[in-house]
């Protein structure tokens, strides 16, 4: 017995006629008759009988549809799983993200991404830009977000979501305030705070001061762009950091303007290099990166 066959007894079942069940499967009244007739030919008994007028099924027929509804409430079991599989992934998502994106535009991702996924358990876990490829590398985490990839990374896939020039963030009220852009000129005897020194960005600022003590005081550093401007905020110095992270804290005090030469600050989505992505991942990528592009448009 095949499918359409049992498809063809089950439609006559419920419905009571062969002209009905052609109707309900939109095919024909004889080819509903022809595959009943092949069905009881492959089963050896009689599946109906008319009586008066009706068609009505044999016990042998009663029994078999017994067993026919259980595997179709089986299969309406299995198309339900896939559709909660395509609208909701597995349900868990493991993202990992250096502290730049975890207190900016992470949380705001997030929010969208639940209110089109409200069932999906989410972890974030926040870490350098090192320590985030490892735990993409390791399958720890579903996918990562750093600000900078090592060459000949291992385990991961990377790629660029977002590249923006980086800005000079200083205390409201400051000297600076009366320029339209920085040069390295502009900083020479400022309190400059720094990115910690195992950051990718820490190098690219400082290549733009070959000569540190002709410019900046170097006493400040942290691991944290937030940091360093809450720190700036309090007057403790001035910094270079990427523009969505001072946007995020004009609030607290301080003020920006462009850099020249230009240093950029880059996002990268990592991917395990050795599992297929899963529909979760997939979506919550595509949704960062077009949010990304949004908030870096002014600053291009």
């Amino acid at each position: 017995m095949n499918f359409k066959q049992v498809e063809a007894f089950r439609a006559v079942m419920l419905s009571g006629s062969m002209t009905a069940a052609a109707d309900s499967l939109h095919t024909s009244q004889p080819n509903i008759s022809r595959l009943i007739a092949q069905l009881e030919r492959n089963s050896g008994f009689k599946l109906f009988e008319r009586v008066g007028g009706r068609l009505l099924p044999t016990d042998e027929g009663a029994a078999l549809f017994a067993d026919v509804e259980r595997a179709f409430i089986g299969l309406h079991s299995l198309e339900q799983s896939a559709q909660n599989i395509r609208r909701g992934g597995t349900g868990r998502l493991r993202i990992a993200a250096v502290p730049s994106l975890t207190h900016t535009v992470l949380p705001r991702v997030i929010q969208r991404f639940r209110q089109q996924n409200p069932d999906v358990a989410i972890s974030i876990h926040t870490n350098d830009s090192p320590t985030v490829a490892h735990w993409a590398a390791s399958q720890f985490c579903d996918l990562g977000l750093a600000s900078y990839v090592a060459e000949g990374m291992p385990g991961v896939i990377s790629r660029m979501m977002c590249d923006v020039p980086g800005v000079c963030v200083f205390p409201r009220g400051h000297r600076l305030s009366a320029l339209t852009e920085v040069s390295p000129e502009d900083l020479k005897g400022e309190e400059f705070i720094s990115l910690s020194q195992n950051d990718g960005s820490r190098a690219r600022v400082d290549r733009a001061f070959p000569n540190d003590k002709a410019y900046r005081k170097l006493n400040l550093e942290t691991p944290h762009a937030a940091t360093v401007c809450s720190l700036v905020a309090l007057g403790l110095g001035v910094s270079i950091v990427s523009p969505m992270v001072a946007q995020e804290h004009l609030h607290t005090g301080i003020e920006i303007r462009p850099f020249r030469p230009q240093i950029r600050f880059s996002t990268y989505l990592l991917l395990p290099a050795d599992r297929p992505q899963s529909l979760l991942s997939q979506r919550f990528g595509l949704l960062i990166e077009e949010m990304l592009t949004v908030a870096a448009k002014d600053w291009q």
